[in-house]
């Protein structure tokens, strides 16, 4: 865990990665998935929120927000920019590891959007799992975001072709050896892990598509070749022949 905070103390500000042109193809995506689920005055529990990129919009769209993490600057944000307009219901600092402030089935929509891509240990994704499905009501939507594993694989290459052992390590654990702070994972694994705590799979998203080939290009696009893409990219995203290659996925599944 220390890994991980030192990473978004120093490092990296989740919702300015998210602002750049090429950060909102994965927030525009994720977004309208959200919309299509969270419905007014559903109690949401945005269990890994960042500084609150996603727990704000669903709030101002009449959902009745949770917002918590684990990193005590990204709840120092979120409460900052609440304090300027409220609007969220609660927020919380704490790991989804351990959700015992909250009851069983307290909640319509439990987004895990960050926890399972940063938890290396098996012992604790699983945990994490049936932790944040406890909190979650029968029948109530359940949001997983991760990392591909193939995809960064392509996305790193150069770095790898020089140590094959590397690589083959890399795709054998799903992460780099001595680190804790990213795991991922193939699209067929995550779907068997959701599986395997009997949730429906309702859609499997490439929420990025391959960014780490065309990142730059994207940054450049005017508005209008922007919003194009984007047209594009919404309409085959859920294509099971893009999960491959997407550096970031999206599960929205069912209890």
């Amino acid at each position: 865990m220390q890994e991980i905070q030192k990473f978004y103390h120093a490092e990296c500000n989740e919702s300015e990665r998210l602002q750049s042109q090429s950060g909102q193809i994965e927030y525009i995506t994720t977004m309208k998935y959200l919309e299509m689920y969270c419905q007014r005055d559903m109690d949401v529990l945005d269990a890994c929120a960042g500084g609150g990129i996603y727990a704000f919009p669903l709030a101002d769209a009449g959902c009745q927000v949770t917002a918590g993490d684990l990193i005590d600057v990204n709840v120092e944000h979120i409460k900052s920019e609440d304090l300027k307009n409220p609007k969220l219901k609660h927020i919380y600092q704490g790991s989804v590891l351990d959700l015992s402030c909250f009851e069983d089935k307290s909640f319509d929509v439990v987004l895990n959007l960050g926890s399972y891509y940063h938890l290396c240990d098996e012992t604790d994704r699983q945990k994490s799992l049936a932790e944040t499905l406890r909190v979650l009501k029968n029948g109530g939507i359940y949001v997983i975001a991760y990392i591909n594993r193939c995809a960064n694989y392509m996305a790193h290459f150069r770095e790898f072709q020089s140590n094959y052992s590397f690589l083959v390590n890399y795709m054998h654990n799903g992460f780099i050896e001595g680190s804790s702070l990213f795991y991922s994972t193939t699209p067929e694994m995550i779907e068997a892990d959701l599986q395997n705590q009997n949730l429906k799979i309702l859609h499997h998203i490439a929420t990025d598509g391959p960014i780490f080939i065309y990142r730059d290009i994207v940054e450049k696009m005017s508005t209008s070749d922007f919003d194009a893409f984007m047209e594009l990219h919404l309409a085959h995203c859920d294509k099971k022949s893009n999960l491959g290659y997407s550096e970031h996925g999206l599960i929205i599944a069912q209890k």
